[in-house]
């Protein structure tokens, strides 16, 4: 078994939004990692997302950043956040910028002004939202996402977030609301209005594969993957958890991923790289070989990677029926 080159870092489960999708913001507050303890994290990794909670309630961010980026130099690395802090988030990404220029910021967007604050059920979120990006783009982040998650309360309103992204010349990214018991939830998640979902996801998949950008093809496979689960809980790829990725909690507890509760092991009592290649660590991949219970984008990507020629299929056979559908309505 290869070392996990792929990474979800939950810093912190203090949240200062009450998401319907989420119950991360009524966990109890307990102990977390300090930030010497993230120069524990394997050289080997390459992508790291730093989540929460809400990172940037953790006053000790950047020294966070700074170990990371010692212990994974490689690692391309990205910050979600809620943008509900935008001038702590100002000041914090002006030092965190200092000690890496290329992080990136993925800021949540669930919908165009009041719906956005009724799911985040924060007054006033999107504006704040708002301010959020704007002070991104006067520090030059050069990575900066809309992050949409689709839930039933949302659908129709994927497309008008995707297009304020393409207006803002910003990246788009998905997520469906989905089950965890040890992290965001575990009240079922599952959408109803299954016509209406499936209608968006072939609006951006189609705009995604008019870009001739081989970034904006992957983003259009991704995306299909997504509306495959959302309609009907099935991956069309095989997942990589405890393969490729692990979700790492604040307390310093290694998961296969965000949704299995199964914990490897924990970062405060040995090295990872030891826990990984565990009698326990290769149990637990026997159990979740066949998982079939998320499609999201810390999974997605590698097994995307490891079947490239069946990805370019789909891109090709993809790409012709857009051409002929274009070509009938001229």
């Amino acid at each position: 078994m290869k070392n996990p080159i792929d990474a979800v870092l939950a810093i912190t489960y203090l949240c200062n939004s009450r998401c319907k999708m989420c119950d991360i913001w009524q966990k109890k507050p307990q102990k977390e990692l300090n930030p010497e303890e993230y120069l524990k994290l394997p050289k080997c990794l390459k992508d790291i997302n730093i989540s929460g909670g809400e990172p940037f309630l953790r006053n000790d961010l950047v020294e966070i950043i700074q170990n990371i980026k010692t212990a994974c130099p490689r690692a391309r690395i990205i910050i979600s956040t809620n943008g509900f802090l935008s001038e702590i988030i100002y000041r914090q990404m002006k030092k965190i910028l200092e000690i890496n220029p290329n992080i990136g910021v993925a800021v949540s967007i669930d919908g165009i002004g009041k719906i956005h604050n009724e799911i985040r059920g924060v007054d006033n979120g999107y504006q704040k939202v708002l301010k959020t990006i704007e002070n991104l783009k006067l520090l030059k982040v050069k990575s900066i996402k809309i992050a949409f998650t689709v839930m039933g309360e949302n659908i129709k309103e994927m497309e008008k977030v995707y297009n304020f992204a393409q207006e803002q010349n910003l990246e788009f990214t998905c997520a469906a609301a989905q089950n965890s018991e040890h992290y965001f939830g575990a009240e079922n998640q599952k959408i109803q209005n299954k016509e209406d979902l499936k209608n968006q996801f072939k609006k951006i998949i189609f705009q995604e594969l008019k870009k001739n950008n081989l970034k904006n093809f992957a983003r259009a496979y991704f995306t299909r993957g997504l509306c495959e689960f959302a309609l009907k809980q099935k991956r069309i790829l095989p997942c990589q958890a405890a393969k490729d990725f692990f979700f790492l909690d604040p307390q310093g507890n290694i998961y296969p991923c965000l949704v299995s509760n199964l914990i490897i092991g924990n970062i405060k009592e040995e090295k990872i790289e030891k826990i990984w290649h565990s009698e326990k660590a290769e149990e637990i991949r026997k159990k979740i070989k066949n998982c079939q219970r998320c499609w999201m984008i810390c999974t997605a990507r590698t097994s995307i990677k490891k079947h490239l020629l069946k990805v370019f299929v789909w891109i090709v056979k993809s790409k012709i029926k857009q051409f002929h559908k274009i070509s009938k309505a001229i």
